[in-house]
């Protein structure tokens, strides 16, 4: 078989009575059907049968609670064409308890074309799906149980199921209808997808009565609380207020308009309150300022008392309804004692430690509202509250109850078909009452079939109730209800199986119905007949001359990861660059490893180890034989090291790109090169259960690095981190940072030192004054430490590093800010209050302690890494702990003293100040540089800086984030975190789920689609924006192309302690060019720079001041204008100043100044006989790509008449200089 059969597993334990039907290997009737084990016998296999698996990015985005249920979770997929084969291989890379697959369908030659596991030889075999798919699907997940059924669906056959997936095309609605009823009978869950052309359908019922527990998947948000006040209930709403306040009745409220209850509200407020309004105050008074008002004075607030709560920072981003668990809040009345409860707002608080509802404050985001409090007393300080997840239940229609009334997804938005949802409904059910009524679907462009189907529609007496039939609607999905595409099935299949694992109580299910269309790509003009090979549903849809262009196609895909993979499978269903006048171009430098099978589905356990690009082309090879003819595989990064690969000529002969990337700064660099060469690039990224994609055209959309700005950054403030850490994160991140100041950096230095010599390595260190001092000390310091490499020095500086991060380093901010100090201006001098309040917490120290196994677990893992930095254990295996504990209980532990120069930074956003270099500073840099210039580092023994590794197990790197972590908690009195969670944290590991990466693939393969249609309308495109956790799909137009036009920018600059404000004036020539636009220039690579400035001024009419290459961030240029005169001035007032400073910093600020102007002048000398292209290679290095005929340049300009002014500016199209 193409795809090999997995071993037979070995005898396994009888398992409990309500999981036997795992291990059957009959159908549900016992008879007839095949059934294969994923079970493999490999060596690491785990005690219980099961392979070994690393789970950590699924678990990233599901959480340890959603994976341990769907473990247990049981499904059936019925139908296994396009969409029914992504849903059951997003199901299987999930890793549910059992996957069983049912489709006792021949396999037709254009199944080749949207699902991947058949062949042209299975159909020459007669195999069903089911039968042709199950040794692929079955290898998917070694720990899934998989099987197959054939023969008929009843209700018997899903009775052992908790989901229940229909994904074809031929089952009767009559069939639907009874097991979706017998689903909501046992409390299973009912999922419905079908593809009708470029119509996608999918409904979801989880029953009458379904409970989530977790609507949305974020984490839950903590607070710090700053203020708790006990404050009248706020009023609800106007109406309320009316009724309270103005005495008016239901019935009388009711009856008011808007504008009548704000008047009656004002005139109520006016007289009970003693103010007069204004005509004009009373028009711009706001029912939110009508009602603060209201709730702030004795005679109009409400007698009930509530809770309210400020927290400190800027906004709580809460929400009203949401749950908040609060801890350390100090009252002056006990609360009293029972169980703890759930308060609701309106009720009674017994005990303000206890998980309280809260309603947001209209305006303030920084408060919010809990029960009454006031049987409690006075806040008297602390405080920290955690968001509670409390569970949701909601309920669900019938299929049968929904076909002629349809709840729609309020969350899919579909801008471009705004509306189109019950038009769909009514041409989706016009078809499934035609295969209903004919026992098949409409034929192909059949108009006598579309035209029964438009009658069928007509009938339905509640489509009037949706908007009536549009006939032209029902008649397009009827014409092609045959036929499906790879990109809706992806779409499908990541939408369906992400639904199915709904029924774990994470996320919240689809409600109900969604219908997506492309139905504009279809022309019956256009629209070709089948030719009985795996391409004839792309032809029925588009013709022929798109299946010819998609074969013909010459693109790059860059990445092969988990888009990557999706992105190939796409490629090879739809035949893009099949053919030998195609060009398929892969490329991945990464190697796959245990954790990518979870989600990159084109690889398994075999070829863990080995290249990405090499392996996934070999599956994807599998899938369709015709990519062998196109493919160009590389397995190099994409980068400008490797240009002589990905050269100008190669770039150029692109029709497009795709990108599959994981890091900005590779995608910046494609983009920068598809911009450059003028081709269309497509775009995409998961995050969780989020994606989006988007398509950037040359000239008529943005490019990728003009779009959306990032969000705002959520950055720990470095005196957080360091000194105030509040929530467990901060103490990971800290352990993170301490991980590399210990095992890195200062080996690093160290090896540095050995490697380059000390002339080489003390010029280095010497550029960078700031921090010279603390480099050279550093590395010193290890040179002393790697004279000693022996297990007694790892387990003493193991000890050492304990006693200072937790003890020494605790105490000493106690000594600094004791429990009662005050938190005083440093200007005004005004007490704030007590210093130790809000975010603040403050802290207890360790006392080592060889007994305690908290403080021995960081000793003993510290120990192990530094044994690997010193290559201790390239000769033996880790010290035993037992070992490592002896020796750190004989050692002796120093008493503290308190630091004198403690300098600790309390202001989150205040900016750390470059402090000059004292001379005492000064002399001891002398002093350690002639250290290291005396030292003879052939006699330096190697040592072997640590590389933090997340993935591997045995390397102690994630048990020492945790113990660090935790060890850090503990003193400042938070909880204590996982090593999955620390590892998740300090591994930067991001959540990657398969059904999300499938989903928005196939939203880009849409758009590809469209491209080889050679659409040039850019208002036919789409960008798209998707969770599948919340069911939101925002589908719209892409954004014009970021022009630059002439206009004014505003800035602030500080000058003598003021800020001001700046406007600067840019002037665009031309006016609304793009980053796509360039301005060319050819010339002689050997002209001399300034016969090549003056060319280029004549040519554009200005002056030039500055050439550079685009994008540099060296800080080099090719050409600058000098004004010589004014820098050899500088040189002689340096001159002078070096002679007569006797003050060693002085002396040394001198002489950088003359080394600075000699520079310049230099410069300006090798620029009036320098060479252009020489200038250019000395400043950036020779081209990588040999065959380069051009680069590409940025300038400044000024008026070529007149010198500009200090606030104006000129900006021009970067430069694309041609030279031969």
């Amino acid at each position: 078989p193409r795809f090999p059969s997995p071993l037979l597993p070995p005898p396994l334990p009888s398992p409990p009575v309500e999981t036997r039907a795992r291990a059957r290997t009959a159908n549900c009737e016992e008879k007839g059907a095949s059934a294969m084990s994923a079970m493999q016998v490999e060596k690491e296999g785990k005690p219980d049968g099961k392979l070994k698996e690393d789970l950590s990015r699924q678990e990233g985005a599901y959480g340890s609670k959603m994976i341990g249920k769907l473990k247990k979770m049981k499904c059936a997929v019925f139908g296994l064409r396009g969409a029914g084969i992504e849903v059951a291989k997003n199901l299987m890379l999930a890793g549910p308890h059992t996957v069983m697959v049912h489709d006792d369908e021949k396999v037709t030659i254009a199944d080749c074309g949207t699902n991947f596991y058949v062949s042209p030889e299975d159909v020459k075999e007669s195999k069903t799906r089911a039968k042709a798919c199950e040794a692929a699907l079955s290898e998917i997940n070694p720990n899934t149980y998989f099987r197959i059924h054939s023969g008929d669906i009843t209700a018997e056959c899903v009775e052992e199921f908790d989901v229940v997936v229909f994904a074809d095309q031929v089952t009767p609605l009559a069939k639907l209808y009874e097991i979706n009823e017998y689903c909501r009978g046992k409390g299973k869950d009912f999922i419905y997808v079908t593809i009708h052309g470029m119509l996608l359908s999918i409904f979801s019922d989880f029953g009458p009565k379904h409970e989530i527990f977790d609507t949305n998947g974020e984490a839950e948000r903590s607070v710090v609380i700053d203020k708790v006040e006990i404050v009248p209930e706020p009023y609800t709403n106007v109406g309320e207020f009316l009724k309270l306040c103005g005495g008016k009745g239901d019935e009388e409220v009711k009856k008011l308009s808007y504008k009548d209850k704000k008047l009656t509200a004002i005139e109520v407020l006016t007289a009970k309150m003693g103010i007069t309004m204004d005509e004009k105050r009373q028009k711009s008074i706001t029912v939110t300022e009508i009602l603060e008002l209201a709730g702030s004075n004795a005679k109009t607030c409400k007698e009930k008392k509530c809770g309210k709560i400020t927290v400190v920072g800027q906004r709580h981003l809460l929400h009203s309804g949401d749950h908040v668990k609060f801890e350390e809040i100090e009252m002056s009345k006990k609360a009293s004692e029972g169980k703890s409860k759930v308060f609701k707002i309106g009720e009674t608080v017994s005990d303000i430690n206890s998980t309280c509802e809260i309603k947001t404050h209209r305006t303030n985001s920084s408060v919010f509202y809990i029960g009454d409090i006031s049987g409690l007393g006075e806040y008297k300080g602390g405080g920290i509250g955690t968001q509670v997840k409390m569970p949701v239940y909601k309920s669900y229609k019938s299929m049968r109850e929904t076909f002629s009334a349809p709840q729609m997804e309020p969350a899919f938005a579909d801008m471009s078909h705004f509306g189109d949802g019950p038009k769909a409904h009514i041409a989706w059910a016009a078809v499934q009452t035609f295969f209903q009524e004919n026992k098949r679907l409409p034929g192909h462009c059949d108009k006598k079939d579309a035209e029964t189907c438009v009658e069928i529609a007509k009938k339905f007496g509640w489509a009037d109730a949706l908007g009536g039939v549009d006939e032209s609607f029902v008649t397009k999905v009827a014409m092609f209800a045959g036929t499906e595409t790879n990109a809706f099935a992806a779409l499908a299949g990541g939408i369906v199986a992400q639904e199915a694992m709904k029924q774990t109580g994470k996320y919240s299910p689809m409600d109900q119905w969604m219908h997506f269309h492309a139905l504009q790509l279809l022309d019956e003009e256009k629209a070709g007949k089948p030719k009985g090979d795996r391409y004839d549903h792309y032809r029925c849809m588009f013709g022929d001359t798109f299946v010819k262009a998609a074969r013909k196609a010459k693109f790059f895909l860059v990445g092969c990861g988990a888009l990557g993979c999706e992105f190939l499978k796409n490629i090879a269903m739809t035949g893009l660059g099949c053919s030998e006048e195609g060009e398929v171009h892969i490329t991945d430098d990464d190697v796959i490893e245990l954790s990518n099978l979870s989600r990159q589905f084109l690889f398994r356990r075999r070829h863990v180890g080995k290249l990405k690009s090499e392996s996934a082309s070999g599956s994807a090879m599998e899938m369709n034989p015709d990519l062998k003819k196109g493919l160009k595989l590389h397995t190099s990064r994409v980068e400008p090291k490797t240009e002589s690969e990905f050269s100008d000529r190669f770039w150029g002969g692109l029709d497009f790109v795709v990108n599959a990337l994981d890091n900005l700064k590779a995608r910046n660099y494609v983009d920068t090169k598809c911009a450059i060469f003028q081709k269309p690039l497509f775009e995409s990224g998961t995050l969780g259960t989020q994606a989006n994609q988007t398509v950037h055209i040359p000239h008529k959309t943005p490019s990728y690095q003009e779009g959306s700005p990032p969000g705002e950054g959520q950055g720990i403030a470095m005196c957080t981190m360091t000194h105030f850490p509040y929530e467990p994160l901060h103490c990971i991140e800290w352990s993170r940072v301490m991980f590399g100041q210990l095992f890195e950096d200062g080996p690093s230095a160290y090896e540095d030192l050995r490697k380059s010599g000390a002339e080489k390595y003390l010029e280095k260190t010497g550029r960078n004054k700031s921090e010279e001092h603390g480099i050279l000390k550093k590395t010193l310091k290890w040179i002393k430490i790697a004279s000693d490499p022996t297990l007694t020095q790892c387990v003493k500086l193991a000890m050492e590093y304990f006693i200072h991060f937790f003890r020494d380093d605790v105490k000493d901010l106690i000594h600094a800010f004791p429990e009662d100090a005050r938190n005083v201006d440093s200007k005004t001098k005004e007490d704030k209050g007590p210093f130790w309040h809000g975010r603040r917490r403050f802290p207890r120290a360790h006392e080592c302690d060889t007994k305690n196994p908290d403080h021995m677990e960081f000793i003993y893992r510290t120990s192990c890494i530094f044994a690997d930095v010193f290559g201790l254990t390239k000769k033996e295996s880790y010290p035993d702990k037992v070992k490592v504990t002896e020796i750190a209980a004989g050692l002796p532990i120093p008493k503290w003293e308190p630091k004198k120069d403690l300098d600790v930074q309390v202001d989150e956003n205040a900016q750390a100040e470059k402090k000059a270099i004292s001379t005492e500073e000064y002399d001891e840099i002398q002093s350690m540089r002639a250290e290291i210039k005396a030292i003879d580092v052939s006699k330096m023994v190697p040592i072997f800086p640590a590389d933090f590794e997340k993935d591997d197990d045995t390397n102690h790197h994630v048990d020492w984030i945790t113990s660090s972590t935790n060890l850090r908690a503990w003193t400042r009195k938070l909880k204590q975190s996982t090593r999955q969670h620390c590892r998740m944290i300090a591994g930067r590991i991001i959540a990657a789920i398969a059904t999300a990466t499938a989903a928005i693939t196939g939203l880009v393969f849409l758009e590809v689609y469209k491209l080889l249609m050679k659409t040039d309308d850019i208002n036919e495109y789409r960008w798209s924006t998707i969770n599948l956790a919340t069911n939101v799909f925002a589908i719209e137009l892409p954004p014009d192309p970021a022009y630059k036009r002439t206009r004014t920018e505003k800035s602030t600059v500080e000058e003598d302690d003021e800020i001001k404000k700046v406007e600067t004036k840019i002037t665009c020539i031309p006016e609304k060019f793009t980053s796509y636009d360039f301005v060319e220039f050819k010339t002689d690579g050997n002209v001399l720079l300034p016969a090549l400035v003056e060319a280029f001024e004549k040519q554009q009419g200005v002056k030039l001041t500055l050439l550079a290459e685009k994008g540099n961030n060296k800080g080099k240029a090719i050409y600058q204008t000098i004004n010589e005169g004014v820098w050899q001035m500088q040189k002689k007032m340096a001159e002078r100043m070096v002679k007569i400073m006797r003050n060693p910093m002085q002396k040394q600020e001198a002489q950088a100044r003359l080394d600075s102007a000699n520079a310049f002048l230099e410069q300006a000398k090798k620029q009036k006989e320098a060479k252009f292209l020489d200038a250019y290679v000395e400043a950036y290095g020779p081209f990588t790509d040999p065959k380069r005929n051009f680069v590409v340049l940025e300038a400044k300009v000024e008026p070529a008449d007149r010198e500009l002014d200090g606030n104006e500016r000129i900006e021009i199209p970067a430069i694309k200089c041609y030279f031969n």
